[in-house]
């Protein structure tokens, strides 16, 4: 299984991935019609080999998310929350099954092509953080910009803005308080203007206050289209999504439906 530092540096070498892919983008739904769902996993299994016995990590799990919806995952530790946003986040590749992301089957992509269509396509967010200790905050949300080729100001002014960091643009990581760092950890995960957002435990290391204030962000950015999953332990948060996924042993085992408040 992957770790945290496996995870993230993954996620760093996106970043330096070619732009030209040769990926074609989906053509977007009719105005008309219902939004198709911009994530559709269908029958997915990951097995892992332990010696001679197979551990099954997800088996057979399907589920959509569309535009601007929140689904939360719940579950015990070990239960496929985390194994499952890795799938999703094309992180890891699964052992049978299907993972179209806005219309594109990533199961199928060359790795060169997942590199960047991962880094287009999704953003992500991680309980630690993971900031640059030696960036001011400007500059760890312009990083992955950076390492792409790319220069969009008026984009790094207008995160920076969302998320409640203008007085703080200049300041270094160990002058925030986590609420505020986990803020720079979203506008860095939105910079590359993905379409779904996944978040693994984004509030576990935050006080009340700071929780709140994340989830407030996820809410205007679901009400602007952005299509969010994530995983927690923490059914208050849960209860802030659309919908509530329970996974068990790998398996989805309960759906519940929520009004947003």
């Amino acid at each position: 299984m992957l770790s945290d530092s496996d995870l993230v540096t993954k996620w760093s070498s996106d970043q330096v991935a070619e732009t030209d892919t040769g990926v074609l983008d989906a053509q977007p739904a009719s105005p008309l019609t219902e939004p198709r769902p911009l994530l559709c996993v269908r029958d997915l299994w990951r097995t892992y080999r332990r010696g001679s016995e197979e551990i099954h990590a997800l088996a057979g799990v399907g589920l959509d998310l569309r535009p601007g919806e929140i689904v939360s995952i719940v579950g015990r530790s070990g239960s496929g929350k985390t194994t499952m946003l890795n799938q999703v986040g094309c992180l890891d590749r699964p052992s049978s099954g299907s993972i179209l992301v806005d219309g594109t089957d990533v199961t199928r992509l060359r790795e060169k092509d997942l590199v960047a269509f991962r880094r287009d396509h999704i953003g992500f967010i991680f309980q630690l953080f993971y900031l640059i200790p030696t960036l001011t905050v400007e500059e760890n949300i312009r990083l992955p910009l950076v390492f792409a080729r790319r220069q969009d100001d008026e984009r790094v002014d207008e995160l920076i803005e969302r998320v409640g960091l203008t007085k703080e643009r200049r300041s270094l990581p160990k002058q925030l308080d986590g609420g505020a760092m986990q803020r720079v950890a979203i506008a860095r995960a939105l910079i590359n203007r993905p379409r779904i957002l996944l978040a693994d435990e984004p509030t576990g290391r935050l006080e009340k206050k700071s929780r709140a204030a994340v989830l407030d962000i996820f809410r205007e950015l679901a009400t602007d289209g952005l299509a969010i999953l994530m995983a927690t332990h923490d059914l208050e948060q849960a209860g802030e999504a659309d919908r509530i996924i329970e996974f068990s042993d790998g398996k989805v085992v309960r759906e519940t439906q929520n009004r947003r408040k």
